[in-house]
């Protein structure tokens, strides 16, 4: 009898939360200016916290299956052309699976390094995609370094709890998430 793997629905599901838990924090946002400067708001990225659980810890199929996942999830709600999302976090979950079996994976500070040098990636090739669409490319960069500054201290604060609930899911879950095998407690 063959038996179901779960796990990427696990790590998807702690993405949907993420997902939602950030648009709530860029809606509150969008509504105070930053530095009473009313068109200056500021807008959190956290695209490479997305990638991180799933590219360490799980396996190949249900890491990336969790990834393209939250890519569509991402793209769904984005002003971006479908699919640049997925394309992306792929990307990044492709290249941190080259030499992962190197790295500290288990470590919460590595988390935090993978975490905030995945989304500096992402962030970057996310504003040189459409810098153009702005109607004053030039004054945008401020804005674009501001919320770069803005993401990254807030993957570097969260990353430890959204770690940390990743793995809570997965002990509730009983299921340990590099193996997908039972773990009795």
């Amino acid at each position: 009898m063959m038996q179901t793997d779960y796990r990427w629905l696990l790590v998807f599901g702690c993405n949907l939360l993420l997902i939602w838990l950030v648009a709530l924090a860029n809606h509150y946002l969008s509504r105070f200016g930053f530095l009473w400067i009313d068109y200056v708001t500021l807008h959190l990225y956290l695209g490479g916290l997305f990638v991180t659980f799933a590219a360490l810890r799980l396996d190949v199929r249900n890491g990336l299956i969790a990834t393209l996942a939250t890519g569509l999830a991402i793209d769904a709600q984005s002003p971006a052309a479908f699919g640049t999302s997925v394309l992306l976090l792929g990307l990044v979950h492709a290249a941190l699976l080259y030499n992962r079996n190197r790295f500290p994976r288990e470590e919460t500070v590595f988390a935090i390094v993978v975490a905030l040098l995945a989304n500096l990636f992402l962030f970057l090739v996310m504003s040189f995609l459409f810098i153009g669409h702005n109607p004053r490319p030039g004054h945008a960069w401020l804005r674009l370094f501001m919320d770069l500054i803005a993401s990254q201290l807030v993957i570097a604060l969260i990353t430890p709890w959204f770690m940390a609930l990743q793995e809570q899911v997965f002990a509730r879950a009983e299921i340990h998430p590099e193996t997908g095998r039972r773990v009795l407690s």
